[in-house]
């Protein structure tokens, strides 16, 4: 690609195409996913009927609207560059499967790549007739994160339910990184807030322990992602949120102090340790520019605490400094504190090399497992009458990750998913864990509420 192409690719970023350079957040999972798919998928249980002609208008419409929708990934002087495509070429339309085994075949989705082919998104409709299917959409990590994708879901359900939603083109919004108001603070002040978070991590991280038992973290060409879904009802989920605002946390800082827990349990002769989970931040909230959940795109960091567990944990105490110390990530200068271990993707050429460069720097940090959480979404009703039954994600985990916890809140309720790697994690032990998980967050509702049962 020549250099006027380029140039005219540059002027046109403020439009409704994407052509640029891929973000350093972005160029990470780009080449990431080289090694490993690090595709997510975002599905929803709808009980009334679709029709598959509407569906299909939807995702035009959604497509249209979407700049990330209409690209591919090019290289241009070795570094990876959204490359506009026509809808023509690449157009996004639904596959219909038979509801049975859906959950399966949204897990091998996890695993199934994109390569470089248009567009970076895939739809599913499981079950296609009756009163009962699952709408799914798969997408490549690096044009969007969980809660953009599940906006995007919902909004092609609602035009296919009947909705008339004005078709509203959408700017080609710049990478996480261009929005960082660190970049606006200058490059001194910039490393000195680094260098001094990192320094105070460190003393953390040296205490750090062997994070599972029985985890292999070695890279292998070869996976089998397994997904274990587990559901609050809407009375535990409110009933958890009630425990956390008294307590003075969240329900992420508990969930998180749950998975942390349910580790530790795996980990022998109950004694002081140090133990870490890896949050996916939303940076909608600090980043510059008004982002809002329309903006399609990977806009989330990847944050690591460290945290002291007793001989005789306390959960509540544990969620209380899951919240502190991601707030004070958050709010220490730097959103994207990714990016002060890993190298800059935008300096390196996209090659295999590169991205086990990338691959073996993640892989020096603190091994933890993973927890993501896409926040709550209130009752769908369609047009047509049809509803949303459940609406969840699943996020193919890394290799550094022992598990990954996604979690949807939906109309009250929680939908969890813990995601593994068969090869390097076995059945019973995973189960072991989710079920130790349920069983602490079950404990922490009680314990907030001993005179009721949900």
């Amino acid at each position: 690609m020549d250099t006027k192409i380029i140039r005219k690719y540059r002027d046109a970023a403020s439009g409704t195409v994407m052509n640029r350079h891929l973000g350093a957040t972005e160029a990470i999972y780009y080449l990431l996913d080289s090694l490993y798919c690090l595709n997510f998928v975002v599905f929803a249980e709808v009980v009334g009927a679709l029709e598959l002609t509407r569906l299909n208008h939807a995702l035009h419409a959604t497509q249209q609207e979407k700049p990330l929708l209409r690209a591919r990934i090019a290289q241009v002087d070795g570094h990876p560059f959204f490359e506009a495509v026509s809808m023509e070429q690449a157009p996004l339309k639904a596959q219909v499967l038979p509801l049975r085994n859906w959950r399966l075949r949204l897990a091998e989705q996890l695993d199934t790549p994109f390569a470089d082919v248009a567009p970076l998104a895939r739809f599913f409709w499981f079950g296609g007739r009756g009163g009962q299917s699952v709408a799914a959409m798969v997408f490549h990590h690096a044009i969007a994160d969980g809660k953009s994708g599940a906006q995007v879901l919902l909004d092609v359900l609602r035009r296919a339910g009947g909705e008339d939603l004005p078709l509203a083109l959408r700017a080609s919004r710049p990478s996480a990184q261009d929005l960082d108001p660190i970049n606006a603070k200058g490059m001194v002040e910039s490393a000195v807030q680094k260098v001094g978070f990192w320094l105070g991590q460190g003393r953390a991280t040296l205490k750090f322990a062997r994070q599972l038992p029985g985890y292999d973290p070695q890279l292998r060409c070869g996976r089998s992602i397994q997904a274990i879904p587990y559901t609050l009802s809407p009375e535990k989920g409110q009933a958890l949120l009630a425990a956390c605002r008294a307590h003075g946390t969240t329900v992420h800082g508990v969930l998180g102090a749950a998975q942390i827990l349910a580790i530790n349990s795996e980990c022998g002769a109950p004694e002081e340790r140090h133990l870490a989970l890896t949050s996916l931040a939303d940076l909608r909230g600090v980043l510059s520019d008004r982002l809002s959940a329309d903006d399609l795109g990977l806009y989330i960091a990847t944050l690591t605490t460290v945290h002291a567990v007793a001989a005789s944990p306390d959960l509540w105490q544990l969620a209380i400094g899951i919240k502190s110390q991601l707030s004070q990530l958050l709010h220490s200068g730097d959103a994207n504190l990714i990016h002060s271990v890993y190298p800059r993707a935008s300096l390196l050429p996209t090659s295999r090399h590169s991205a086990r460069m990338v691959q073996a720097a993640a892989a020096l940090g603190p091994p933890a497992s993973m927890l993501t959480n896409i926040g709550n979404q209130q009752p769908l009703t369609l047009r047509n009458g049809a509803r949303v039954r459940s609406l969840a994600f699943m996020v193919s985990p890394p290799p550094q990750h022992p598990i990954c916890v996604t979690v949807a809140g939906y109309a009250g309720g929680l939908h969890l998913h813990l995601l593994y790697d068969q090869t390097k994690l076995c059945d019973a032990q995973a189960q072991r864990i989710g079920s130790a998980l349920i069983g602490f967050i079950d404990a922490a509702i009680d314990q907030s509420n001993p005179c009721e049962k949900p």
